[in-house]
């Protein structure tokens, strides 16, 4: 087994707590938030916020999740620490990273430090609270954001060290996002820098789970920055538009996230693909339709 080994104790005393003080149905949830706070879930939301509600938010959000995306996946392979329940006998994995797959095998499973799911949840929770200054708003989403720190705990697979890595990682990066990204008025090098620093990150991090993120966050920016100078589109006038406009994102998340790659056999090409080309297409191509498609446009 091939990772590196560190944590304090007070973490492995607090996750052997956890396991062995909770209620069943606790240990329930937990396996709904892992499996509700994910990449392709939080992304087809960012999504419609974006298409569907407000494209300001939308384009905040989904442009943190991205970059966090790459910084903790850069760390995750750098540092390859591996899970808990990996290197302390008594603590179980309740719930892998990749459910059905060998919880041992770190290529599928991911390493440990940071916590992708709190990087995830901290966007969820906060991205838009602290776009928008609401402090109330960012203090609820901190309760969010702790539960889904505590449901990686106590299934095992994270230290609590992770969750916090995670959380901070994804704080940082939103709250420069908020400072610069409504004071640019050309964010044509914004989108162009976070693509290029990405792809310099592939010398230092050849893994394909780190590529996978570079292409992921190069589809946003680069959908952005085509978006932004040859589509233009508005926010939707009436419910009708909104819900259209819905409808054709789920059928084209659906084609291009689920039955074609599935159709094409799979594959890290693919996956490269999907992250890009067709993240690329879902934002930047498909609202090229809404002149069409909107009632009200």
């Amino acid at each position: 087994m091939i990772g590196t080994v560190f944590y304090f104790p007070w973490e492995v005393s607090l996750i052997l707590f956890l396991q062995s003080s909770l209620p069943d149905f606790a240990f329930g949830f937990f396996k709904v938030i892992a499996e509700v706070v994910s990449k392709n879930v939080l992304a087809f939301l960012f999504i419609s916020v974006y298409l569907v509600y407000n494209k300001d938010w939308g384009k905040f959000t989904l442009l943190s999740l991205g970059v966090a995306g790459v910084f903790c996946e850069f760390i995750k392979v750098s540092v390859a620490r591996l899970r808990p329940y990996a290197v302390v006998d008594k603590i179980k994995c309740l719930y892998p990273n990749s459910p059905g797959q060998n919880p041992m095998d770190f290529k599928i499973q991911g390493y440990s430090l940071p916590s992708g799911h709190s990087m995830m949840a901290t966007n969820l929770f906060l991205a838009i609270p602290i776009y928008l200054r609401k402090i109330p708003y960012v203090v609820i989403g901190l309760v969010g954001v702790f539960i889904v720190a505590l449901s990686r705990v106590g299934l095992g697979v994270h230290f609590p060290t992770d969750t916090i890595a995670g959380f901070i990682i994804a704080l940082v990066i939103i709250l420069i996002l908020s400072r610069i990204y409504d004071k640019l008025e050309n964010r044509s090098y914004l989108y162009l820098g976070i693509v290029a620093l990405s792809l310099v990150g592939i010398v230092f991090c050849p893994a394909i789970s780190y590529i996978k993120y570079v292409a992921l966050v190069s589809g946003i920016s680069l959908g952005f920055l085509f978006e932004e100078k040859y589509v233009n589109f508005e926010n939707p006038k009436s419910r009708r538009d909104a819900a259209v406009r819905f409808a054709g994102a789920l059928i084209l998340f659906a084609l291009l996230f689920g039955l074609i790659p599935k159709l094409a056999g799979g594959g890290e090409l693919i996956d490269c693909i999907k992250y890009s080309l067709f993240t690329f297409i879902i934002l930047a191509v498909y609202p090229l339709a809404f002149k069409k498609i909107d009632r009200d446009g």
